[in-house]
């Protein structure tokens, strides 16, 4: 009995271990392994390899990969559904040869049966792909390329193409497998894409492109907005290109203020009022370091500077001037982009400047005007802002005391005129470290948010002067500040 058992356990251990030994213990090699590539991208690879192959044999040059500094679109092989069938039958891909003219080139593979051939190329001139996208400008379904060349540091170039003269129809899956040399380089010439615009193009200080894709004149198309910034600060001006009765042409050109020297940021948003229409926010930088706002849209079949409207000196009514921490945001959440107005509070020491403002946010109107919203006051040190009550405008001035480590305390107070001591009518903490939880309810304090590390309270004084504002009321106009504020 006892032999029995011995040789059943016996059979058990060299059965477990044969069975581990296939299934658990690999060899370190195996484990270490990267995961194996699809079949598909391999032949992507193969026919991108046979095109660098051509491409040094033709120009006696060691072809690259091209650079794309910026957007949506940066990877090195891009897959993208050209034809708008729901189905990604393209890669995008681009290489430089360095010392020839055109040296950028794009290649669009599309799959023939199994295998990936060329279908069409792209060509300019630079030295890096600034930014690239694929959009249907003609409103056929299929997508033409939009490509900012980038011929030097900040000096760029925007083109658009089309392959609509070449065939995007699906390839049919029982075709024979074709490989990329099947379309030699000697033939490019017969797959270059047409190009539909080459113009100059101007960048931005936030690393964007300066241009933008959007529908400015609701004919279910979509437009270029190409920005041109002149140095000297006089001929600063906006282009908008588009499809019109069969071509692609210029749609319209705009001034920008005078003066403006740089391109700071270039947003297409939309117009207050039922139509949504579409309109672009611009943000240029004059020679005196202030800033203004443009909003362009259509009126009719023109294009229109709504900003410039009665301003005889040509310089937007919107400016930015000494208070620059705020910028162009959607703040009642109304769709619509906001412009922000800072105004510098009062200070009552002769001996002393407030740099404490408040920021009267307002929106542009179908009609052209510019109508009131709301107003704030923004504390992006501490990330939160205040929607203030208009019975407050004109009334108040704000300080800070941040003498008490882990807790930053902002302090309205009512004016009372030059030379007069405020009257603190409210405080604001953003307190951190380990205590804040009992410093947030010290001394009638309450909780407005409470966030990781960090909780936002306050504290009402007894005052003579009734601000308007009861504990719900404060928590209701009270808001933190995320983190794309930074981007917008």
């Amino acid at each position: 009995m006892e032999g029995r058992l011995k040789r059943t356990l016996w059979l058990w251990l060299g059965l477990m271990t044969a069975l581990l030994s296939g299934c658990l213990f690999r060899s370190p090699d195996d484990l270490y392994r990267l995961p194996e590539q699809s079949a598909g991208y391999e032949r992507l690879n193969a026919a991108i390899r046979d095109v660098r192959s051509s491409l040094d044999a033709e120009y006696g040059a060691s072809s690259e990969p091209a650079v794309i500094v910026s957007g949506d679109n940066t990877a090195t092989i891009q897959l993208q559904d050209l034809d708008g069938d729901g189905q990604r039958e393209s890669a995008v891909t681009a290489f430089r040869v360095p010392g020839i003219e055109k040296s950028m080139k794009i290649y669009i593979f599309r799959q023939a049966g199994e295998d990936y051939q060329v279908f069409s190329v792209v060509e300019g001139d630079g030295s890096a792909i600034y930014s690239i996208d694929y959009v249907d400008l003609n409103g056929q379904g299929e997508k033409e390329l939009v490509v900012n060349w980038q011929l030097s540091t900040g000096v760029y170039q925007l083109g658009a193409y089309t392959m609509d003269d070449l065939d995007l129809r699906p390839l049919p899956r029982t075709a024979a497998p074709q490989a990329a040399s099947a379309a030699p380089v000697a033939d490019r010439s017969a797959l270059l894409a047409t190009e539909l615009l080459l113009t100059g193009c101007s960048g931005a200080a936030d690393g964007s492109s300066g241009y933008r894709l959007l529908d400015i004149d609701q004919d279910t198309r979509t437009e270029i907005a190409v920005v041109r910034i002149d140095s000297a600060g006089v001929g600063s001006h906006v282009e908008v290109f588009g499809w019109d009765d069969g071509a692609f042409v210029s749609l319209g050109i705009t001034k920008l203020s005078s003066g403006a020297v740089s391109l700071i940021r270039m947003r297409s948003n939309y117009l207050s009022g039922p139509s949504f229409r579409p309109a672009l926010y611009i943000i240029c930088a004059l020679t005196d370091g202030s800033r203004t706002i443009d909003v362009l849209a259509r009126q009719g079949r023109h294009l229109v500077n709504l900003a410039l409207d009665g301003k005889e000196d040509g310089v937007s009514q919107n400016m930015l001037q000494g208070y620059t921490e705020v910028s162009l945001t959607d703040i009642n959440a109304d769709s619509v982009l906001e412009l922000p107005s800072p105004w510098r509070l009062p200070s009552y020491s002769e001996t002393s400047t407030s740099n404490f403002w408040l920021i009267n946010w307002s929106q542009y109107h179908e009609d052209g005007t510019c109508r009131p919203v709301l107003t704030t006051y923004h504390n992006v040190v501490d990330s939160w802002y205040l929607v203030i009550p208009n019975s407050w405008k004109d009334r108040i001035t704000i300080s800070r005391n941040d003498t008490l480590s882990g807790q930053r305390e902002v302090i309205f107070s009512r004016w009372k005129g030059p030379g007069e001591a405020p009257e603190p009518f409210l405080s604001i903490y953003r307190l951190t470290g380990n205590n804040r939880v009992s410093r947030s309810v010290y001394d009638n304090r309450f909780v407005l948010r409470e966030e990781e590390a960090v909780i936002y309270a306050a504290r009402f004084y007894e005052c003579s002067w009734d601000c308007d504002l009861d504990q719900n009321g404060l928590m209701e106009n009270f808001n933190t500040i995320q983190a794309s504020w930074n981007s917008d």
